[in-house]
């Protein structure tokens, strides 16, 4: 079981590597990925100015994640989208490919960040000066805590009995995106997610 300050250190430094990975492209390594592309064998598709393309898909994509970026440029040299494998996606078809590549990486520093701001919590609240009356202080400001988030469209999904079952269930993909562990009264609370119908299911197996 890891100390906090040694938890607090290990996440700083996966939120700084995925907040790396996660720095916009810039317009080099954007020029760089299409001429690859081009080189390849891939083709300008119709709709996009030939002359103009570099600098079209520097404007679509320099903003995008650099490693959403290369991860995109990836599976499109290796045939992986259905749709792209003569004609290289338009501008924003790749920026969107990019940023869907990219998403796994944002929710990751989500859930990071998200923990992080727990072990700063437990820190804060649970030094040696803390006596048992400050503790029920706490539960009682987590308990209005719940009661925020359930007003804000948040739900309880679990009870979680420490800051090592969640960081599990954090690695392990357990909770959703923007999870919160209200850590005194041993709870999860999370953004409400719609399932989707039977109809949409279908819709989208097909």
């Amino acid at each position: 079981m890891q100390t906090m300050p040694a938890m607090s250190s290990t996440l700083q430094n996966e939120i700084t590597a995925l907040t790396e990975k996660l720095a916009p492209s810039g317009a080099d390594e954007v020029a760089k990925c299409i001429n690859a592309l081009l080189d390849a064998g891939f083709m300008v598709p119709a709709s996009v100015n030939e002359a103009e393309a570099i600098d079209l898909y520097r404007d679509a994509l320099s903003a995008t994640a650099i490693a959403g970026l290369r991860k995109a440029f990836v599976k499109l040299k290796r045939g992986e989208y259905a749709n792209h494998r003569s004609f290289m996606p338009t501008p924003a078809e790749m920026a969107a490919l990019a940023n869907a590549e990219a998403r796994g990486l944002r929710e990751d520093r989500a859930r990071a960040s998200e923990l992080a701001r727990t072990v700063r919590e437990n820190a804060a609240f649970g030094g040696p000066r803390m006596s048992r009356y400050g503790l029920k202080d706490l539960r009682i400001t987590q308990e209005e805590r719940a009661r925020e988030l359930a007003a804000q469209g948040f739900v309880f999904i679990a009870e979680c009995q420490s800051l090592d079952e969640f960081a599990s269930g954090c690695k392990k993909r357990r909770w959703p995106v923007g999870a919160t562990h209200l850590w005194a009264i041993n709870q999860v609370w999370a953004p409400s997610v719609v399932k989707p119908s039977a109809q949409e299911v279908q819709a989208n197996a097909a």
